[in-house]
């Protein structure tokens, strides 16, 4: 009986022996180093350097002159120039049509013949009045007392309203032949057709639409500048213009312009001539204008692609020489004017900068980094101070990044 009630309590017994014997005799697990984890950034080292400020705009490509020609004269076009046509290019003094001129050769003709007609009734007129006064000198006192109107005798009236029917006659002379030569309408300068109005056999009367035409010796680009960025560039001065300094448009910064065609990009360089001089109230910027020279290379101007009225480009004003300036990324600047480094410990950390100005790609900083810095220019979504990074440097220029 006792036995029975026993057992149960010796196996028990046994089995809590067993297990801690199992456990005390278990071969432990190895230890291991508790790591931070590191992400891999890409880097790059902030270089100080001197470089110029770069103020990126936009424009569209206008002509620096642009012509409405309209005709003086009222006539049938008889004859028009191969150039004009929409597109087609001319030179100064070209002629670009001209009108059925019989009518005013006829008017020439008789307005001719009305001047001699004057100029031989004023000769006659003289020839009477040297008469009168021949009469006049051998006559006595008494008989010139006796004559009322001596201006009218030596025939002064009849002279002077000749010679005023002769002025008459040259006047309407000088009208026709400036209406003849009107006829013939000439290039006022080297350009080119933008539109036509009128052609062969078509009637036109004074003041009929002919053709629009634009000057092609400059092309002119109209940029917006911010408020803002005035500080950076050499602006060409309104006095220059006002004293008729001849350097006046080539005195401004010089500008780079691109425009994309299909697939390829196209550089012309301009300079920036002058400014509107007022500063847009709604907008806040000033806007400039780029004279371009030769822009569809008709005098021997080296362009890889004529620089086509109309078209759209990119400017890049070079602005003043900064010194010990840091380029870099626009990307890289996060709000408060914040940049991530890797410091040397390649610990992130988030620099204050001491931002200058900003333009398109680029940030130029003057100060606020440190020994050993080196700027993240991943992209980290929620990056952390003090997180260990394995960084990568880029060996590339600043020029290159940006």
């Amino acid at each position: 009986m006792l036995l029975r009630i026993l057992l149960p309590i010796i196996i028990i017994i046994g089995s809590i022996g067993a297990t801690v014997a199992l456990v005390a005799n278990r071969e432990q697990p190895a230890q291991e180093a508790l790591t931070e984890a590191s992400i891999l950034v890409e880097v790059i080292l902030p270089q100080v350097r001197d470089t110029y400020i770069i103020v990126s705009s936009q424009g569209t490509v206008e002509p620096r002159t642009r012509t409405n020609i309209v005709s003086e004269v009222t006539g049938r076009v008889i004859e028009v120039s191969p150039a004009f046509v929409a597109g087609g290019f001319f030179r100064s003094g070209d002629v670009l049509l001209k009108l059925d001129d019989q009518n005013y050769r006829a008017a020439v003709s008789r307005d001719a013949a009305s001047v001699a007609t004057a100029r031989s009734l004023l000769e006659q007129e003289r020839g009477q009045g040297d008469v009168a006064q021949r009469e006049w000198d051998r006559m006595s006192e008494q008989q010139r007392s006796q004559i009322r109107a001596r201006d009218l005798y030596l025939r002064k009236p009849q002279l002077e309203e000749a010679e005023a029917r002769l002025a008459s006659a040259e006047s309407d002379l000088e009208k026709s032949r400036a209406d003849l030569s009107k006829t013939i309408i000439m290039a006022p300068y080297d350009g080119l057709v933008s539109a036509k109005s009128t052609d062969i056999g078509q009637f036109v009367s004074t003041g009929s639409a002919i053709a629009e035409i634009f000057a092609v010796d400059y092309a002119e680009v109209r940029l917006p500048i911010p408020e803002n960025k005035i500080q950076y560039l050499d602006l060409p001065s309104s006095i220059q213009e006002f004293s008729g300094n001849d350097d006046y448009y080539n005195s401004g910064p010089e500008v780079d312009l691109v425009s994309e065609i299909g697939d390829r990009s196209f550089h012309w360089t301009g300079h920036l001539s002058r400014t509107e001089g007022v500063l847009d109230t709604r907008t806040r910027v000033l806007f400039s204008v780029v004279q371009v020279s030769d822009p569809y290379n008709l005098y021997n101007t080296e362009h890889e692609e004529p620089l086509r009225i109309g078209t759209y480009v990119n400017a890049e004003i070079q602005g003043q020489l900064m010194q010990d300036v840091i380029v870099l990324p626009r990307h890289t600047l996060q709000a408060n004017d914040m940049i991530w480094v890797a410091d040397q410990e390649n610990r992130l950390r988030s620099r204050a900068v001491d931002l200058i100005t900003t333009n398109g790609d680029d940030v130029y900083i003057s100060a606020g980094f440190e020994t050993g810095d080196k700027v993240v220019i991943t992209r980290m979504e929620n990056p952390l101070n003090s997180t260990i990074v394995q960084t990568r440097v880029l060996q590339v220029s600043q020029d290159a990044i940006n």
